[in-house]
């Protein structure tokens, strides 16, 4: 064991707000107006330089600002101001932020928070200390509240008020370096894991008002883990390389308190031996550095997943994998485990790592398994099942190349039933009058995929399905009845949320009738709402009057769509594709076949084959 020697560097803050303009602008009397503030100063930034000791803006960076007026009413609560301006060195910057209309003249408190809070209740601000970090204090993991300061109205981006906000960094930071020469694992270091005896991350609540009064922490862990955005070297006299946990401020600890790190290159594990916290506070806005020696460097046993493809159309925030139960991904015995899937939407990976001598059963017991994957976006919830990896062959390192589902998909493959429901009459008077236009769920009887309804229609095993809109003229009365199908609704989509989308299927045309014809049949092409079955339509004309002609849905994408009398079951192969605005969880979509001129003598079905329909989000 060894203790540490803490170097602590007062973090606070100000917001030094100046003038340069000698005239300031008139206040606008109505409309939204953009206020603004110079930040600068050697202690006023948020992101810690190369050097591990010196600070400068990062361009993401955001304030909340509150302004409670004489009146104590909160005239603008939790307003954001971002980066306006920020200067070649990082030195200074500007903040702006465009409000609704002007601040009334007059005397305000002013507050701020960096970032912005997650939640509010009145005046405490709850804001998330990651449990996972990538090493730069300025990525997410820091919490500065302001001491409240007293100024006139903002005004005008070209006015400056007459305001100065010191703020407070409310978590302490372990910067962890590896001195020159002990970097045993002979490459740099991936991942970080530090266990401490107090909770360091977790739901930490505030008081924007009172930044001297602390923090709360709630839903805490005794553990981060450090997935560096930089590996980490040693560090040599030419360059101090370093990794930044931001933690929970702690209590003073007791004598047998430790904390314990682990290390993980690309091949390797190491543990450094328990570092003594014996009469230690972490107090916040101090910075304590953290020499890390490895020891006992070995093979690790990782999985690694990756990302091949996403087919869902926007990126996913994080993907959970359930293995069957008593198979477990760690040794807290869970068998399922989420994934922060920030890192794999750019290319990169995760690596779940097991310790070749401990966790090695762990490992082995993967071999194969089935496992259900949800991947959770925006916007969208879509799964898939993979089959791990045999990992006793494997050796010690194993991958799992995950594709993102489409946000729907059907392709027909997995069906095993085929049936006719209606789309096959017999070409002949003895069918005339037909009117079977009643809709059904066709999963129920028809083995049909969960969710789509229709009439009309049929479906071969695992091939595609088709649409049937007969048309006849028995004794002089012409008569046609069209065919439709309606699909599952986008239950992957989120409540309350509407997307845009764009959807493709592949299609054919092909007829069967007692005679040649020369009308063409279409289709048309839609989206609705509408729960449950919905009847197609039929219309039987007279010796003066024309029978049912056209469409019924509301083709709001697309009809009179065409093709040549060739395609079957086998043989689907035109393509279209379209987006379409605000689908929400309830949106269905609709195939209807038609034809526009009744045929003056004959009995025949047309058909549409459908398949290979695709669906995605459109950024």
């Amino acid at each position: 064991m060894y203790r540490l020697f803490v170097f602590a560097i007062s973090l606070a803050i100000s917001l030094l707000v100046s003038c340069t303009a000698k005239d300031t602008l008139p206040y606008p009397d109505a409309g939204p107006v953009t206020v603004g503030f110079r930040v600068g100063g050697e202690q006023t930034r948020t992101q810690i330089n190369d050097d591990g000791r010196s600070t400068s803006w990062s361009k993401d960076d955001r304030i909340a600002l509150w302004a409670r007026n004489e009146a104590s009413e909160f005239t603008l609560s939790a307003q954001p101001f971002q980066i306006y301006y920020r200067g070649v060195n990082g030195s200074e910057a500007y903040f702006s932020s465009t409000l609704p209309q002007a601040m009334a003249e007059g005397r305000y408190t002013y507050y701020a928070t960096y970032p912005q809070p997650e939640s509010l209740d009145g005046t405490k601000a709850t804001f998330t200390i990651p449990a996972v970090q990538d090493g730069r204090v300025g990525s997410g993991a820091d919490i500065m509240i302001a001491t409240p300061a007293e100024a006139s109205q903002l005004g005008p981006l070209e006015n400056c008020p007459d305001l100065s906000l010191t703020m407070q960094h409310m978590l302490h930071v372990l910067r962890f370096y590896i001195p020159e020469g002990d970097n045993v694992l002979g490459e740099p270091v991936e991942r970080i894991v530090i266990t401490m005896p107090q909770q360091i991350a977790g739901r930490a609540t505030a008081d924007i008002t009172d930044p001297d009064g602390g923090m709360t922490l709630a839903e805490g862990g005794n553990t981060v883990e450090l997935n560096l955005t930089e590996p980490l070297d040693a560090s040599t006299a030419a360059k101090y390389a370093y990794a930044c946990a931001s933690i929970f401020p702690s209590t003073q600890y007791g004598a047998d308190d430790v904390m314990q790190v682990s290390l993980y290159s690309k091949n390797y594990a190491a543990t450094v031996d328990d570092i003594l916290l014996a009469g230690r506070t972490f107090a916040a806005g101090h910075v304590t550095p953290v020499p890390l020696h490895p020891v006992l460097k070995e093979y690790q046993n990782k999985i690694r997943f990756t990302i091949a493809a996403n087919n869902l159309g926007e990126d996913v925030k994080t993907i959970t994998l359930t293995a069957p139960e008593g198979v477990n991904w760690s040794e807290t015995g869970n068998n399922v485990l989420t994934i922060d899937a920030s890192r794999l939407n750019s290319g990169g990976y995760y690596d779940l790592n097991f310790d070749s001598y401990k966790l090695i059963a762990l490992y082995e017991a993967l071999a194969n398994q089935p496992v259900a994957v949800q991947f959770e976006s925006e916007n969208a919830i879509v799964a898939s099942n993979i089959t791990m990896p045999d990992t006793k062959a494997a050796g010690t390192s194993a991958e799992v190349a995950l594709t993102v589902p489409y946000l729907y998909y059907e392709d027909f493959a997995s069906t095993s039933t085929s049936s006719n429901y209606n789309d096959n009459k017999s070409v002949s008077v003895s069918a005339a009058f037909s009117s079977d236009n009643n809709a059904v769920d066709l999963s129920v009887d028809y083995g049909w995929p969960l969710g789509w309804t229709g009439a009309r229609c049929g479906i071969s095993a695992a091939q595609a399905v088709r649409i049937c809109c007969r048309s006849e003229k028995a004794l002089g009365w012409p008569g046609t009845y069209n065919g439709r199908i309606d699909s599952p609704t986008m239950r992957a989509i989120k409540d309350g949320k509407n997307v845009k989308i764009r959807i493709s299927f592949n299609y054919s045309f092909n007829r069967e009738g007692s005679k040649s014809s020369s009308y063409q049949h279409f289709m048309a092409f839609g989206y609705h709402n509408t729960a449950g079955p919905i009847n197609a339509e039929s219309g039987v004309g007279s010796w003066f009057s024309d029978p049912l002609l056209g469409y019924t849905i509301d083709a709001n994408i697309a009809s009179d769509l065409t093709g040549n009398l060739s395609g079957d079951f086998g043989n689907v192969n035109m393509t279209a594709d379209y987006t379409v605005n605000n689908c929400s969880a309830s949106t269905r979509f609709a195939w209807e076949v038609y034809i526009n001129t009744a045929s003056p003598d004959g009995y025949y079905n047309n058909w549409v084959y459908i398949d290979n329909i695709r669906v995605q989000i459109v950024k």
